[in-house]
């Protein structure tokens, strides 16, 4: 099943309440806690653009990257009527080749957890090494194994006038996997159209990430509470890390 294929067209009404130039608030005094100043920068994982427009608008040069056509359509659907000079590409982080190295890159909202594999995990930060200028720097979240383990099976449904969306939750403990199995209905005219699909993302412990960005090449410079410059406590829900690429 093809992940955020029918999402995509509902997706910034489910994030409407994100706080994203906030995000990009916190990624700046990152950059000034370790001093660096990039002009180009690649937002991987980058939806409907909601993490790479704050960027274009504080004047980097900023390319987005997602896995979903359909997202990245939306994406430039939105930057032109935003009159941002953005480029979209449809890449698998796993597969990353942009057009020239970048100063940083970035990866938010857990797109990092939805690479099942460990050795996808490690693919995909090799790649961001070789995408990256000598002393760049790469900054990315990912859902925490205590939140994702402590999430108790439920059923949510969102109700609209237009909109029926059921949220059905659950956690593979043997395997360190959340599932999520979206069932949604959508108005167009007086019909209802409906869809259904699943996701997946795979908890990875700070251990694991650390070895896999050594083994990258990259140097772990910090890792965070979410939005803080706390260590990484044991219920925190997200993590940070900052890394960059030795000269």
């Amino acid at each position: 099943m093809e992940r955020y294929r029918e999402l995509a067209g509902i997706y910034d009404y489910l994030v409407q309440g994100v706080d994203f130039e906030g995000w990009i608030d916190y990624i700046e005094k990152l950059l000034q806690k370790f001093n660096y100043k990039p002009r180009n920068v690649a937002d991987l994982a980058c939806g409907t653009g909601n993490t790479t427009f704050p960027f274009a608008r504080r004047g980097y040069n900023v390319i987005g990257v997602d896995l979903s056509p359909q997202m990245i359509n939306i994406a430039q659907e939105k930057a032109i009527q935003q009159n941002l000079d953005i480029k979209f590409l449809v890449q698998d982080i796993r597969e990353l080749n942009l057009h020239h190295k970048m100063d940083l890159i970035t990866c938010f909202h857990d797109g990092l957890n939805y690479l099942l594999n460990y050795e996808d995990i490690k693919l995909a930060f090799k790649k961001v090494y070789q995408n990256l200028i000598p002393d760049g720097l790469f900054i990315f979240d990912l859902n925490s194994v205590h939140w994702l383990a402590n999430t108790d099976p439920e059923t949510t449904v969102i109700e609209e006038e237009d909109l029926t969306l059921i949220w059905q939750s659950s956690y593979d403990r043997a395997n360190d996997i959340w599932e999520i199995n979206l069932t949604s209905f959508v108005r167009k005219n007086d019909l209802y159209s409906k869809f259904k699909e699943q996701h997946r993302e795979k908890a990875y412990t700070p251990y694991e990430i650390e070895l896999a960005l050594k083994e990258a090449g990259l140097d772990l410079l910090g890792s965070y509470d979410s939005f803080t410059f706390e260590p990484i406590k044991t219920n925190s829900r997200r993590h940070f890390f900052a890394t960059r690429k030795p000269k």
